[in-house]
């Protein structure tokens, strides 16, 4: 018997799936990353703390897609390849924001 519930992201938990266990441990990890990521951002200068923000959101950018969370995925690529693109000095500041607030989106 199938029984449907929601997680954290809305997104159908399906008890017999084999993937749920680690779909939640991710969201556990999202939640402790985005921790990381205030922190981050009430320093308020995104590039000063640049190699830990790159590996965080290359993380997320994997691990969320895998999961299901394409937004998350979306949103943490965006501000890796800014990072790591270095041109503009405000736009990763911004992505940083749009990654925190999609992550509250989700885990609500």
């Amino acid at each position: 018997m199938n029984t449907r519930r929601k997680n954290p992201g809305g997104t159908p938990l399906i008890s017999n799936d084999p993937f749920a266990p680690l779909r939640q441990r991710f969201l556990v990890r999202c939640a402790d990353q985005l921790t990381e990521l205030k922190a981050i951002a009430r320093q308020g200068d995104a590039l000063a703390t640049r190699d830990a923000l790159i590996r965080i959101a290359h993380s997320l950018a994997g691990a969320a897609g895998t999961f299901g969370f394409g937004e998350i995925s979306a949103r943490a690529s965006a501000l890796e390849t800014l990072l790591i693109d270095k041109r503009d000095e405000a736009a990763p500041e911004a992505a940083l924001h749009a990654l925190i607030a999609e992550i509250e989106r989700t885990l609500q």
